[in-house]
């Protein structure tokens, strides 16, 4: 009897390959604009061709909101707790692809170590940059901090910007090839067909502000600048930062209901505002690519806003809507009361607001251009496979 013929060892077959993709991402609570990302890429098409998983980046309990970024020890409990949820599901789902939303500032630590621990494991890198300011936040750092922060974006595979400014930077330290400009979305169908804001009656022009409660949101100068349009009706929602909404209690109190200040609100109650409003308006002294704003465009509502961070690449500056320098209430106000005056402006700029949301800002057409970053990073892992398959028959003969 013939001696059985030792079996060599099969390969893996390099079509057969799963995409697996894993999120470093918040998910709600609390709201906003990362964790409302987050849901939406995870229940897009993506998963009609990839496998995807999460590691929530949300804190575990709630420090009130600052106007600021501080390293507080619960975050660094957080931050040990995600790196070894980072480490299991490296073990155990083997993604190809790890997708890290950074907001930067001292969450740039967890998130630098995040890449180079998925890189130990060959996992392709994505760091997606939350925030306009990221280049500033670099330059203002420690000189070891920049170093570091330098290293890991030479060891990311792709780098994603929110902002061309961000682009421009991340081109300069690591050339064009990993850098992608990626903006935010919104699922248009969400918000429904605008509603027929022309016939309103004799009412107050609404006026909407939807985002946290603080200084750097040019919430000051809008209540200040409440006070003089009486003919419109103000709405702030959103988180505040109790020592700053404590210090608008007597502006408050002398606009009776001319200003209405909400906490946060479920999301149908958010977009019942937007169906309300006339005007959105977001003040903002820094931003990276602000959700609200492209979902003030969904409802075809027009938008009062300053030119920082991406806001300018959604709203164009007389088409969209008005924009006007930061911290400049005398300017907030021109706008303001030149779209309360006119609603045949208001109602033609929110109709063109609308039209962009459909045709640039919503969800699958931003997600193609994610799938795009994601098949180049998976294409690799799948000629990395096909190699290793031919360098398995090379050594088998």
């Amino acid at each position: 009897m013939a001696p059985e013929r030792e079996k060599t060892p099969t390969a893996p077959d390099p079509s057969r390959v799963r995409r697996r993709l894993l999120f470093l991402s918040p998910l709600p609570p609390p709201t906003g604009g990362i964790p409302t990302w987050t849901l939406g890429v995870l229940g897009s098409s993506l998963r009609s061709d990839t496998e995807l998983q999460i590691v929530n980046t949300s804190p575990s309990q709630s420090d009130g909101v600052y106007g600021s970024s501080r390293l507080r020890w619960s975050r660094v409990q957080d931050a040990l707790r995600i790196l070894g949820s980072l480490l299991w599901q490296l073990l155990r789902f083997r993604p190809q692809v790890v997708h890290i939303n950074t907001p930067y500032q001292w969450a740039m630590l967890r998130d630098g170590l995040a890449v180079w621990i998925a890189s130990l494991f060959r996992a392709h890198t994505v760091l997606h940059f939350r925030g306009g300011d990221f280049p500033e936040s670099v330059e203002r750092a420690p000189r070891l901090v920049r170093w570091a922060t330098r290293a890991t974006l030479r060891r990311t595979d792709r780098l994603l910007a929110l902002t061309r400014h961000t682009e421009l930077f991340l081109r300069g330290v690591v050339g064009p090839d990993s850098v992608r400009y990626v903006p935010n979305f919104v699922k248009v169908a969400d918000f429904g067909a605008p509603p027929e804001r022309a016939s309103r009656g004799n009412r107050a022009v609404e006026v909407l502000f939807v985002g946290w409660i603080i200084p750097a949101k040019g919430v000051q100068e809008l209540v200040d600048v409440a006070s003089r349009i009486p003919q419109a009706h103000f709405t702030l929602v959103g988180p505040a930062e109790h020592s700053f909404s404590e210090s608008l209690r007597p502006s408050l109190a002398a606009l009776g209901e001319r200003v209405t200040l909400l906490d946060p609100r479920p999301r149908e109650d958010i977009l019942e505002l937007y169906q309300r409003a006339d005007i959105f308006v977001l003040p903002t002294w820094r931003e990276g690519f602000p959700n609200v704003v492209l979902e003030a465009m969904a409802s075809g509502l027009p938008v009062v806003a300053t030119p920082v961070g991406a806001i300018p690449d959604a709203i164009r500056a007389g088409q969209e809507g008005l924009l006007i320098p930061p911290r400049d209430a005398q300017a907030l106000e021109a706008a303001l009361r030149q779209l309360v005056e006119n609603a045949t402006l208001r109602l033609a700029l929110g109709k063109r607001a609308r039209t962009r949301a459909e045709e640039v800002f919503d969800l699958e057409a931003v997600i193609a251009q994610l799938r795009a970053v994601y098949d180049e990073l998976f294409e690799s892992t799948s000629r990395s496979a096909a190699k290793a398959v031919s360098d398995h028959a090379g050594r088998s003969q």
